[in-house]
């Protein structure tokens, strides 16, 4: 049986790209049907990169799900809306309050379970949660089913009936699993059984600048009318002077490619030459583009200042 997935390049999104490794991680999760967790520094495109490979193998809208600190893995296949059934049950008229079926709805994960087509779910930042999440959300991954636990068994026909689906959801028969992304910041640790049934890519820094510069170019081919060459690649030059820079003192949020793009739409509209900048002279408007933490702005420029007292 064919696989239903095309090959994904990781060079053909409008404002993506892929680096080679990354790109044969990714098709070796799809093709394994493993879940891809996805880590980096902030501003590296992990939640990006979801859309790129929706785009390229034209599987349309992400299904996106931000994980919050209280997140448990239910909240993200079904939601039981007990309050208004409370509401509706002051109205003594109300006979659909004496069941729970009329208050059960699926989430994200669950509709993409239950439907079995292809496409993209992301589940963001899976290390905000509680230890026990990532463990119970690969179960459900794992085998790509679920009971909806505050559904009574009793109920289920009546639920299947009105709303498609019943106290345990599956897919289809020969149904296709969508690709799934779980990006983490690493806030704390994952657990181990999670992280070997995961397929792992580290999206680092692009250390070339022919590849920046045309990340630059898409992410502003539709914004930035008459953007230069020269600007681009002054600018990126420039850029990887301030990152080395700003490594070197250690600070907390490095500039990333997100900063250089808002950074090269910013001198292409004040019309300011790359070549011009010192990295050890940065303009107050700069620091504010580049640097995200204001300690770190508090460092970059007292370390300029020293440097501008020898």
């Amino acid at each position: 049986m064919p696989h239903p997935y095309a090959t994904y390049t990781g060079q053909q999104s409008a404002g993506y790209i892929a680096a080679p490794q990354t790109a044969e991680i990714i098709n070796l999760a799809i093709h394994l049907g493993r879940p891809l967790l996805v880590e980096g520094e902030a501003g590296c495109g992990k939640t990006r990169l979801a859309g790129a490979i929706a785009e390229e193998l034209g599987l349309g809208e992400v299904i996106a799900v931000t994980v919050k600190s209280t997140s448990q893995a239910k909240d993200l296949l079904y939601r039981f809306d007990a309050l208004r059934r409370l509401q509706d049950a002051q109205d003594r008229t109300n006979t659909r309050a004496h069941h729970i079926h009329p208050y059960i709805s699926l989430e994200p994960l669950g509709r993409a379970i239950q439907q079995g087509r292809p496409g993209v779910v992301l589940i963001d930042e899976v290390d905000k949660a509680d230890i026990d999440f990532p463990n119970d959300l690969l179960d459900v991954l794992d085998r790509f089913e679920f009971d909806i636990e505050d559904l009574p068994v009793d109920e289920s026909a009546a639920c299947s009936a009105e709303r498609g689906f019943g106290r345990h959801v599956s897919g289809p028969p020969g149904g296709t699993r969508p690709i799934v992304l779980i990006t983490s910041n690493r806030e704390k640790q994952l657990p181990e059984p999670f992280l070997r049934r995961c397929l792992y890519v580290q999206l680092d820094f692009p250390t070339d600048p022919a590849m920046l510069a045309e990340i630059v170019r898409r992410n502003l081919a539709t914004q930035v009318d008459a953007l230069s060459d020269t600007l681009i690649a002054g600018a990126v030059a420039r850029f990887c002077e301030i990152r080395q820079r700003a490594h070197d003192l250690k600070l907390q949020k490095l500039p990333a490619t997100s900063e250089l793009v808002d950074w090269v739409r910013v001198l292409h509209w004040k019309g300011r030459r790359a070549e011009d900048i010192r990295p050890d002279e940065l303009a107050a408007s700069d620091q504010a583009l580049l640097f995200k933490i204001r300690d770190d702005i508090r460092r970059y420029g007292a370390r300029s200042s020293d440097e501008a007292g020898r």
